[in-house]
């Protein structure tokens, strides 16, 4: 467990080997301190987002606002948590002076029992605020009972628990999701962009493409389904939503689903056989969340005109998205979701605001090739 807090002068001055008398001395722009040591300073002040106390009623009366968060580390998942970590830290620069603190705990998603064990770990400790992402709706449902025995205010990120509807959630509308994902690769259909042939007329662009119309008839699409898919209502949301959309697309013909996939070299030759059995295969919609493996299955059998509509943004599958091997993903904003989560439980306890509603759902956005830079950071760089 990892405790996530606002960096003090205190802290500061020990990082940098700088008395915090200095330190106040370049905050208040007072004593005579050299420009070197001023340098240093800011320079260590931006660093760790300090900003002076502004709650002085807090901080008087010495309160905190502890909040935990429990939530999974997976292989498959690996952005999962250093974006829930990215908003925590957000909130942290927010309201860490008027008391705010995280702890951060995780468990593994092959091993949800851990949560419980994480859960009771910080009850010890006092905490009775959580933001919770679970991967076990048998152990979130005995959580959720303990803690409301203990009065708990919950947030649940990301999946909703809708058994009781009590507790807040804060993530997407997976139906509408899978709605939108439809739509992209429905009006995809057909064709699929292919570099290194020529348009006619007098003007040509150094690099053109010219739109690979597909034959007359239907437009096969596969779905490949990971094995998660038997447990989790948010997977079965997104495909029933996907194929609910796709009907008013007649041309689009979905070919057998392929349920349970779950291993990396599992979702490749799961692939590369659909794309031996299928020439004329026109897209894919991948529920497997291994994106970065489809691209590469794709790219290795040179089908990369195959139309290709997923979920979420990870470091692995920039580069596929950029080539346009990835046409789209449907993104939503994780940081943003726990940065939000956490909000909501602080501004409860500290301001008293409590919402009148208990759903938030998160933007959907769709990120391809040209608009990736802003996603990515690199537009910064």
């Amino acid at each position: 467990m990892e405790k996530i807090a606002r960096m003090t002068l205190e802290g500061i001055a020990a990082e940098i080997g700088i008395s915090r008398t200095t330190i106040y001395k370049v905050l208040k722009n007072k004593g005579n301190v050299s420009e070197r040591t001023r340098e240093r300073v800011t320079e260590a002040l931006e660093k760790y987002h300090y900003v002076q106390n502004k709650n002085a009623r807090n901080l008087a009366l010495n309160r905190h606002y502890p909040i935990g968060y429990v939530g999974f580390r997976s292989r498959s998942a690996n952005y999962f948590s250093p974006k829930v970590r990215e908003g925590s830290r957000r909130a942290i620069r927010e309201f860490g002076d008027d008391g705010l603190e995280v702890f951060f705990a995780e468990f593994d998603v092959e091993n949800p029992r851990q949560q419980v064990d994480e859960v009771e770990r910080l009850l010890r400790q006092g905490v009775r605020s959580f933001v919770l992402a679970f991967s076990d709706e048998q152990v979130i449902g005995e959580i959720l009972h303990r803690l409301k025995e203990e009065d708990c205010q919950v947030v649940l990120l990301s999946r909703d628990w809708e058994k009781d509807g009590g507790d807040y959630y804060v993530g997407v509308d997976y139906y509408r999701s899978g709605l939108l994902a439809a739509e992209l690769l429905g009006k995809m259909l057909p064709g699929k962009m292919l570099s290194g042939e020529k348009l006619p007329g007098k003007i040509q662009p150094e690099k053109i493409f010219l739109q690979k119309t597909l034959s007359e008839g239907t437009r096969k699409i596969f779905i490949p389904v990971t094995r998660e898919y038997d447990s989790n209502r948010d997977i079965h949301a997104r495909l029933k939503g996907f194929l609910d959309k796709l009907e008013e697309f007649p041309a689009c013909q979905v070919l057998p689903i392929r349920y349970g996939l779950v291993e990396e070299g599992q979702i490749y030759q799961e692939i590369i056989s659909c794309v031996e059995r299928e020439p004329e295969l026109a897209g894919i919609f991948d529920l497997t969340y291994r994106l970065d493996v489809t691209a590469r299955a794709l790219r290795d059998c040179g089908r990369t005109d195959i139309r290709l509509v997923g979920f979420d943004l990870f470091r692995e599958i920039e580069k596929d998205i950029a080539d346009c091997v990835i046409d789209a993903v449907v993104y939503q904003d994780l940081s943003r979701q726990a940065y939000f989560g956490i909000k909501l439980l602080f501004e409860e306890m500290c301001y008293g605001i409590v919402p009148e509603k208990k759903k938030f759902y998160s933007k959907l956005e769709i990120i391809t090739g040209e608009n990736l830079c802003y996603f990515n950071g690199s537009e910064w760089e």
